[in-house]
C-alpha cells in the first residue's frame, strides 16, 4: 500500500479536506509532539498534516539584537536566518515522510499559501535525504471547502508554483528588512525603546503619509466665500433650479442676478426625459468585499476574519481574490438552488424566475480564484451577529449580480428667468431590479413635473444663500481601502491588516480615518528629509516586481538585492537629519490628540496629551478652565452628559481589561470623590478610595497614604458600589460588584471570614444539589 502526505494550511481546513476524502473515515492521531489526521481511499494510505499557517519564521542573527549597538547599515546586509516556530508540525512532517511516496501541498492557493506550502516541503526533502527517496510532490487547488471542490482538486493535482512562494518570500525578506532597520532608526532617535517604540514599514508608512497629507491639507485650507443663486418653481409641486453658471464668488454679481430675479416665474427653453438603466454591481473581490463591510459598520480586519471563518466551514468561496468575473466552471444554478434553504430563499425564487441568468462582470478577470460568493447554505439563526451579517452581505452581493438590471427616468430641464438660465434635475426610480435584493444601495429620488418648452412656470421662492468652499474629506476606511488598491500599495490580502496596525499603533483613529500627533509627527518628520518612504510610489514599484517575480520574469535575489541598495539610500538621507526628525516627533507628541468639542469655547477641541507617566486633558483655548491632570495609559472619552456637581462634561475612561468607568473630568470634583469613596479605613479612619496601580490594576487604598499604606485588591472587571456596611469580622466596608448580570457582596480583606462563609455556603448548595 503506498502512502500520502497531504499539507493543509489550518486545522479547520484539514478536517474538512479529510472529511470529503475519506468520506467521514478519518482519525484524528496525537502521538506523543505529533499531530496529523489518518485515513484509507482506494488502496492509499493518507496522513493529512494541518499546520497553522507558517512553521517557519525569518530574522536577524541574535547578534543582531541590540537596537543601540548594531549598525542600521549592518543590519541592510545581514543574512537572513529561518528559524523554526511550529515544532510539533515539523516533527510531524519529519516522522511521517520517511515512507511516503507523494506529497500534496493542499494551503490556500495564493502567494502566502503556496510559500507555507513549500516551507513544509523543504522540510520533508531534508527528512528523505537520509533514506534517499524522492517523492512525487503535487499540489491540489481550490477555491471553496466544498464536497464537490475538493474531490475535483485532488482528481485533477497541478504542479507547485515555486515562483508564486518566491513572490512571497521576497514580500517576507523586504518587509522585515525595512522594518526592523527603519523602525529602529527611528525610535532609537526618538529615544522611544520598549512599548513605546516607533513603527515604520514599507507599506504601512505610505499609508499613513496619505492621511497624514490630507490632514495638512484640511488644516491649511482657506475657505472661499461663495453665494449660491436658486429659484424654487412649482407645478404639481416644488422643484428647485440652480443658476447655470453654478457657484458665484463676486457678491456683487450673485446680488445683480438676485435682484433681477426676485419675483419674476420662468420660461422653459429646453426640456428632456429619458430613461438610463442601474447597472448590477460587479461580483465581490476582496477590497470591494471590505469596503461594503465597512459601511455595516463591520471594521476591515474582523471582516476578514470572519470571511475567513466562513470559508473554513464552506459557506463562502476564498476571501482573498481580485477577481470580478465568475469563471463557467462555477455552476450558478447548483448554488442557487443550495441557497433555497436559507432565509433568502424568496429572493433566489426572483432570480431564478427569470428567463435567463447572465451575471454582471467585473473589469478584473483572474485564474486564481473566483469572486467572493457562497457556496453554503447557512440557515437562519445558525448564524450570530457580525457573522450572520457578513454572509447576508455576501449572499445578497451574489443574488445582485444575477438578478435584472434597474431603471430610473431623469427630467431635466433649463428655465429662464429674467436674463438668467436655471437647470433643474428629476429623478424617479422606475424600476428596482437587484436593487430589491441588494438592500445597502439606497439611490436618491427627487420630484420633477412633465414640462414643455416655451411654458411659463410659477416661481414662488427666490434664494441668495452665501456658503464657504469645504476642504477635501477625511478618508473613511472603505476610501482608503480603495486609495490604497488604485495605488498599488500593499495587496488585498494585507490592506486590511495595515489599516488595523496603524489604528493598533496609535498612528490613526476614527472612522473617518484622522491621524493623531504621533502619526503626524512621524511623517513630517521623515518628509522633512523628502524621503522616499512616507510616498507610494517606491513601494508600487516594488510590488510590481514582486508580481514580475510570480510571473517568473525576475529572481528573487534580483528584486531583493536591489530593495537594499534602496535602502541604503533612505537611510543615508535619514541619518543627515537625525536632529530634525528627533525635535519634529517630539514636538507632535506634545500636541496631544482631540477627544471632542469643548462645550466652554464652541469650535475648540479637549486635547488629550499623553506624557509617559500621566496625561493631562486640555482646552485648545489657553483662557479656558479645562486644564486637568488625568491618569497615563488608558482610553478617554469624552461623552456628552455633564457633571451632576459642578456642570463640567463628564468622561469616559477605558482601561484594559477593566469595564468603563464614567467620571466628571475634573479629578478632584466632589462627584468623582463620593464615586470612589467605599468607607472608612479601619487603621486610621481615613477613607478607603479606589487607586490604580502603575501597571493599570485597580485596588482599594487609604485616602491618607504614604502615612497609612493600608490596601486591598480589588476584581478587575466590574462595577463597584459602597453599600455603607462595615464587615462584622474585620470591619472594613463591605462592596458590591455588578458583571453582566451577577451581582455579589464581598468584603475587601481576602482572607476575611465573611468571604470564606459565603464560599462555605456555595458548596453546601451545590452537595445538596448533588446529593437530591
Amino acid at each position: 500500500m503506498s502512502n500520502k502526505i497531504i499539507i493543509a494550511e489550518k486545522a479547520d481546513a484539514g478536517r474538512r479536506i479529510a472529511y470529503f476524502l475519506s468520506e467521514g473515515s478519518s482519525k484524528q492521531k496525537r502521538p506523543k509532539g505529533m499531530s496529523y489526521i489518518e485515513f484509507e481511499k482506494d488502496g492509499v494510505h493518507y496522513y493529512l498534516i494541518p499546520l497553522s499557517g507558517h512553521i517557519v519564521e525569518i530574522n536577524f542573527p541574535e547578534t543582531m539584537k541590540d537596537w543601540k549597538s548594531v549598525d542600521f547599515s549592518e543590519l541592510i546586509d545581514a543574512d537572513i536566518i529561518h528559524v523554526s516556530k511550529n515544532r510539533n508540525a515539523v516533527n510531524t512532517l519529519q516522522a511521517l515522510s520517511k515512507d511516503v511516496d507523494t506529497v500534496v501541498v493542499a494551503t490556500d492557493y495564493d502567494r502566502e499559501g503556496e510559500l507555507i506550502g513549500v516551507e513544509a516541503l523543504d522540510i520533508i526533502k531534508d527528512a528523505q535525504k537520509k533514506s534517499k527517496t524522492t517523492p512525487s510532490i503535487r499540489r491540489a487547488k481550490f477555491s471553496a471547502l466544498t464536497k464537490d471542490e475538493i474531490t475535483s482538486a485532488f482528481d485533477d493535482l497541478i504542479e507547485v508554483d515555486y515562483n508564486l512562494a518566491d513572490s512571497a518570500s521576497a514580500r517576507e525578506e523586504i518587509d522585515l528588512m525595512w522594518g526592523a532597520v527603519l523602525t529602529r532608526f527611528i525610535s532609537v532617535v526618538s529615544n522611544r525603546y520598549g512599548k513605546d517604540f516607533l513603527s515604520v514599514g514599507r507599506v504601512q508608512t505610505p499609508t499613513l503619509g496619505l492621511i497624514v497629507n490630507r490632514e495638512l491639507e484640511i488644516n491649511s485650507f482657506v475657505p472661499q466665500q461663495f453665494w449660491k443663486v436658486q429659484v424654487v418653481f412649482h407645478k404639481e409641486g416644488d422643484f428647485t433650479g440652480e443658476y447655470e453658471g453654478g457657484d458665484i464668488f463676486d457678491e456683487e454679481e450673485a446680488e445683480k442676478i438676485f435682484n433681477s430675479i426676485n419675483g419674476r416665474n420662468g420660461s422653459v427653453i429646453q426640456f428632456e426625459k429619458r430613461n438610463e438603466r442601474i447597472g448590477r454591481p460587479p461580483p465581490f473581490n476582496t477590497t470591494e468585499f471590505l469596503r461594503e463591510a465597512s459601511r455595516i459598520q463591520i471594521a476591515p480586519a474582523k471582516a476578514m476574519n470572519i470571511a475567513e471563518s466562513l470559508y473554513m466551514r464552506g459557506l463562502i468561496s476564498y476571501p482573498r481574490t481580485d477577481n470580478t468575473v465568475y469563471q463557467r466552471s462555477i455552476n450558478l444554478k447548483s448554488v442557487l438552488n443550495k441557497l433555497k434553504e436559507t432565509e433568502f430563499s424568496k429572493e433566489v425564487d426572483m432570480v431564478l424566475s427569470q428567463e435567463k441568468i447572465r451575471p454582471s462582470r467585473g473589469r478584473t478577470e483572474a485564474t486564481d480564484h473566483p469572486p467572493i460568493y457562497p457556496t453554503g447554505a447557512a440557515k437562519k439563526g445558525a448564524l450570530k451577529g457580525d457573522y450572520a451579517k457578513v454572509y447576508e452581505l455576501v449572499t445578497k452581493r451574489f443574488l445582485a449580480t444575477l438578478y435584472e438590471e434597474g431603471g430610473r427616468e431623469i427630467k431635466e430641464a433649463t428655465i429662464r428667468v429674467a436674463d438668467y438660465n436655471f437647470l433643474t434635475k428629476g429623478v424617479r426610480i422606475t424600476k428596482k431590479g437587484w436593487l430589491s435584493i441588494y438592500t445597502y444601495y439606497h439611490p436618491k429620488e427627487n420630484f420633477h413635473p412633465d414640462l414643455e418648452e416655451g411654458e411659463e412656470v410659477e416661481a414662488r421662492d427666490w434664494q441668495k444663500n452665501e456658503d464657504f468652499t469645504k476642504p477635501p474629506r477625511r478618508y473613511d476606511v472603505s476610501s482608503l481601502l480603495k486609495k490604497m488598491e488604485d495605488l498599488n500599495l500593499g495587496t488585498k490580502s494585507t490592506r486590511h491588516d495595515i489599516i488595523a496596525k496603524l489604528q493598533n499603533r496609535g498612528f490613526i483613529e476614527g472612522n473617518p480615518v484622522r491621524p493623531t500627533p504621533l502619526g503626524i509627527g512621524l511623517i513630517k518628520s521623515i518628509l522633512t528629509v523628502e524621503s522616499q518612504i512616507a510616498e507610494p510610489e517606491m513601494t508600487a514599484a516594488l510590488e510590481v516586481d514582486m508580481d514580475k517575480i510570480a510571473n517568473s520574469e525576475i529572481k528573487k535575489t534580483e528584486v531583493v538585492d536591489l530593495s537594499r541598495k534602496m535602502l541604503h539610500n533612505v537611510l543615508n538621507d535619514l541619518k543627515k537629519n537625525e536632529s530634525v526628525i528627533k525635535d519634529t516627533i517630539r514636538e507632535h507628541l506634545r500636541m496631544g490628540s482631540p477627544i471632542g468639542e469643548c462645550p466652554i469655547h464652541k469650535g475648540k477641541n479637549i486635547l488629550h496629551i499623553k506624557e509617559r507617566s500621566f496625561s493631562r486633558l486640555k482646552c485648545e483655548d489657553d483662557t479656558c478652565k479645562i486644564d486637568f491632570k488625568a491618569p497615563a495609559r488608558i482610553l478617554i472619552q469624552l461623552t456628552d452628559k455633564e457633571c451632576p456637581v459642578c456642570s463640567l462634561p463628564q468622561i469616559k475612561a477605558i482601561r484594559r481589561g477593566q469595564s468603563p468607568d464614567y467620571r466628571c473630568i475634573d479629578p478632584s470634583c466632589e462627584f468623582n470623590k463620593r464615586k470612589d469613596n467605599f468607607g472608612s479605613c479601619p487603621s486610621d479612619g481615613g477613607n478607603l478610595v479606589v487607586r490604580q496601580s502603575r501597571y493599570g490594576k485597580r485596588f482599594l487604598g487609604c485616602s491618607n497614604y504614604p502615612d497609612c499604606t493600608v490596601t486591598y485588591p480589588l476584581p478587575q472587571m466590574g462595577l463597584l458600589s459602597a453599600t455603607g456596611e462595615k464587615c462584622e469580622h474585620c470591619g472594613s466596608p463591605l462592596i458590591v460588584a455588578t458583571r453582566s448580570r451577577r451581582k455579589w457582596k464581598f468584603c475587601p480583606k481576602m482572607d476575611c471570614e465573611f468571604n470564606k462563609k459565603k464560599t462555605d455556603k456555595k458548596g453546601e448548595k451545590s452537595d445538596k444539589a448533588k446529593s437530591s
